[in-house]
């Protein structure tokens, strides 16, 4: 099932996040294609950890989704819980990584996420997900042992749940560019090392895995099918992928610099790898690049960049500017031919917001227009 990301709505309570679907999934649902016209409409429901323990606090509230859900045909198989708190209309950029996984608030958070999903998750699913943030920021220099004893705490309550419920629970955690892991072979190493440390390994490979996001490793420029089976060479859980566009530039000179401004917003991290002849510079924030371009003019003339700008998935903008698309058909691509992997797929454009007025249509059109922007590629 092709699920959205409810992160592209700005919403931090429970009200707000079920206003917003009141509001989107209906047009969302009457402007789909076929195939997706005829199937449930998947929901990567986002709950802030304010909605989230709202809503456990109100089994009336819960009721009712279970209610809307099943009236509006959608299920929820997977939740999104990297951002904590707010995640629209103010300064995010590290923000979003924190709290992290050293911390007991991250924790219950997500644990929060999960006793949700138990209770609201598309009843026929056999296999339920989270999504979670890299650990913690590199810039944080997170004490990576009690990273690693949370996610064992969270492996063992992983398992109670899933015997419980009769259903895999699984949470996936994101590689970002400048997470705690952001690349391949990163994200064996941490987790070779959260096995090493762990009494109950097996719990680990079970029921702690990763989410694929495709913006972000295009920006690494790693390929996917070099990725996910390096993953699954190592025993990993590919437990989401997140389908989202980024941006592309190629750089002629100076003066066409100024087409970026537009894309510095000021919100989110725009982390930028520029690329010239077959050396690559990976940049914290799109501003850090731009200064580095103009104080090396000629050593970046020609360069290509990629900025982690999600832009929607259909966007073809106009040269210099360009779109990451090839690599979400790639990624499709190594899915269709490696059938026993079976993540969740989420289309993620949060940047709504935020995106230049030329890039933008009503919101709910874009949903639909991504998703069957999908199911096609899917069906070709």
């Amino acid at each position: 099932m092709l699920s959205y990301c409810t992160n592209i709505h700005p919403a931090e309570s429970w009200a707000e996040t079920m206003e917003a679907l009141r509001l989107h999934v209906p047009r969302i649902a009457s402007e789909l294609s076929a195939p997706l016209r005829n199937q449930p409409l998947g929901i990567g429901l986002r709950l802030s950890a304010r909605a989230a323990r709202e809503l456990l606090e109100s089994p009336e509230d819960l009721d009712s989704l279970k209610i809307w859900l099943n009236d509006n045909h959608a299920r929820v198989e997977t939740l999104n819980g990297f951002p904590y708190g707010s995640f629209h209309g103010e300064r995010v950029k590290e923000r979003v990584f924190q709290p992290d996984w050293t911390t007991p608030e991250r924790f219950e958070y997500t644990c929060n996420l999960f006793r949700i999903l138990a209770l609201i998750g598309d009843e026929r699913a056999g296999r339920l997900t989270v999504s979670t943030l890299p650990a913690s920021h590199s810039w944080f220099h997170a004490d990576e042992e009690r990273i690693f004893a949370r996610l064992e705490a969270m492996s063992g309550f992983l398992d109670a749940l899933s015997k419980q419920t009769g259903r895999l629970m699984q949470l996936g955690l994101e590689p970002e560019p400048f997470g705690h892991f952001h690349d391949t072979f990163g994200a064996i190493r941490f987790f070779d090392n959260l096995r090493n440390r762990s009494r109950r390994p097996e719990l680990i490979e079970r029921h702690i895995g990763l989410t694929y996001d495709t913006c972000h490793f295009a920006i690494l420029r790693e390929e996917p099918d070099f990725t996910l089976s390096a993953w699954e060479e190592n025993n990993i859980a590919l437990c989401k992928v997140q389908l989202s566009n980024a941006l592309e530039f190629h750089m002629n000179g100076l003066e066409s610099l100024d087409l970026l401004q537009e894309f510095d917003d000021g919100v989110y991290f725009h982390q930028t790898s520029i690329r010239h002849g077959n050396h690559t510079m990976l940049f914290p924030d799109m501003p850090n690049a731009l200064a580095y371009a103009r104080d090396y003019a000629e050593e970046t003339r020609n360069s290509v960049w990629r900025i982690h700008y999600h832009i929607p998935l259909y966007a073809s903008p106009e040269p210099p500017l360009k779109d990451t698309g090839s690599f979400i058909a790639k990624t499709l691509d190594y899915l269709h031919s490696h059938p026993s992997l079976r993540p969740h797929l989420e289309v993620e454009t949060y940047t709504w917001s935020v995106l230049p007025d030329h890039m933008k249509i009503p919101l709910a059109s874009q949903i639909a227009r991504e998703m069957n922007y999908i199911a096609a590629l899917q069906h070709s």
